[in-house]
Order: C-alpha cells, then structure tokens, then sequence
C-alpha cells in the first residue's frame, strides 16, 4: 500500500506561492522589429527611431530590481507561514490542556507520585486524583500535600487529591496513567473494571513482563479490563521519578498505534523541563 505524505492545505498553498515568486516572468512575445538594413534606411536613421534611455519599458520586460522584489515577496510569504505554523501548533497545544478536566493516577509509588506532580504542574485547575489503597497516605496528601511513604521530602501541587475510592477517582476521567507494578496490575485492573470508561485512554508507567504469562502491560491491560479497544499508551524513557521532581531535564517517549492520541499525550505532559518524544 503507498501512504502519501499528509499536507495541511494553508501550508501548502502558502509554500506554492512562495516558491511561485521566484519563477520569472513569462515573456511576451513579440513580431521582430526590422532593422535598418531590412528596412533599406540608413543606420542613422534607424538609430533616429530607437527610444530614449529614460523611456518607459515594454510591458513584458520586467523592471529592474524586480529580483529583490520577488526575494521581498518570498521573504514575507515565509514569515506569514512561520507565523501561522507557530500559531497552529500553539492553538493544538492549547486545546489538549483546554479540554482536560480531569487525570487518574493508578499507584502511589514514587513514579506515579512523580507523574501525577508533573501533570497537575501543568495546569492548576486540572483535577488530578491518584488512586491508592493506604489511607494513611491519602490523608497526608489531601492535607498536607506530601506522600508520607515515597518521595516525602517533596511538596505537591495542591490540585492533586488522593483517594481510595475507584469509583470516585475514575469518574469523568480524561487520561489515566497507570503506575501499579506489572506483577499486581491484572488484578487490581480486574477489580476496578466496572469503573473504567471503554474510551478512557490508558498511559502506561509500569516495566516489565508479567511472570507467569510473559505478558506485557500492552497485552494486560486489554484482558484484565476485558476491552480489546481500550485505548492505550506507553510512556517510558532514561528518566527517574527524583529527575522530575527536582524539574531537571528529562527526556522520555510516548508511544500508540494511534498518532493523535500519543501527540495528545505529548502535549499534555511537555513541559520546559520534560521533553517526550513520540513513536509508534
């Protein structure tokens, strides 16, 4: 099968008008002027005839400086192009923050603790809930603002709320990241099920295989939530849960068979310390 190349109608039509302007002007022509000699005149009397040099020229003789013209013409084209490209990008980025309301953390680890302070540093109003089974925990994140039991020596964004409910954490989620370890993730997925949206995208935190089946959490996550079609990603990189908290430069990838999807994803968690990457 071919796969052509997508192209944004705006973007290509500005590029064809700027390459456009450096094409020269199609020439005009014209009947040949006779010469004196064809004329049988004397080349006095022919040179009598020829214009001025201040003279207008013919319309199809292009002007001078009509090449920093068209470099002028060239110049302002691509400027609006970048213009808009910039604008576009912005405004998808934009929409992706926009549109979410709402992201479930699945684990109170130390990566998921990392995770869920990255997102909610994003945007404070977001409404970030991480799903744990210690109350104890919960409590000190709720009222405090520290995970008591990993990385406690950070602060987290107010906008984070723990709690032990999987209905109530789940409820009108947009993105769930899932940091559970691979060993106990199909029974604890199993046990939350009923709560998940079909079109809830996963984003996976946790490595690995699980044990006895060799799976891997591409294969898990659909069996344990019995929906071939929930929409999954993997997030993974050379990065470390201390790198983010202490908002050092970071590099990880955002893989999906869905492009749209892993760019959301890219949006939604890039930031000027943080640089994902995506694939497929």
């Amino acid at each position: 099968m071919l796969y052509l190349p997508f192209f944004h109608f705006p973007t290509l039509l500005l590029a064809l008008m700027a390459t456009a302007a450096f094409l020269p002007p199609a020439p005009i022509f014209r009947p040949r002027t006779p010469t004196a000699r064809h004329r049988g005149l004397p080349i006095c009397a022919a040179a009598s005839d020829a214009p001025p040099p201040d003279a207008e020229t013919d319309e199809g003789e292009a002007p001078r400086g009509g090449r920093k013209d068209r470099r002028r013409v060239v110049r302002i084209a691509w400027e609006k192009l970048v213009r808009w490209s910039r604008s576009w990008r912005s405004r998808n980025r934009s929409d992706v923050l926009e549109t979410t309301r709402k992201v479930v953390v699945l684990g109170g680890g130390s990566f998921g603790t990392a995770m869920a302070a990255q997102v909610a540093a994003k945007k404070p109003d977001l409404e970030v809930a991480m799903l744990l089974r210690d109350d104890l925990v919960c409590r000190s994140i709720n009222d405090r603002h520290v995970n008591s039991k990993y990385l406690s020596e950070y602060s987290l964004p107010e906008n984070i709320v723990a709690t032990t409910s999987a209905s109530e954490a789940l409820a009108g989620a947009n993105f769930c990241f899932h940091a559970v370890p691979v060993q106990f993730s199909s029974s604890f997925l199993e046990s939350i099920s009923t709560y998940v949206d079909p079109k809830l995208p996963f984003i996976s935190l946790s490595k690995g295989l699980e044990l006895n089946t060799l799976r891997t959490m591409s294969q898990i996550i659909p069996l344990a939530l019995g929906n071939p079609r929930q929409p999954f990603i993997v997030l993974s990189g050379p990065s470390f849960a201390v790198e983010l908290m202490e908002k050092l430069p970071t590099a990880m990838v955002v893989a999906s068979k869905d492009r749209k999807l892993a760019s959301a994803v890219q949006q939604l968690l890039a930031s000027s310390n943080l640089r994902i990457s995506t694939s497929r």
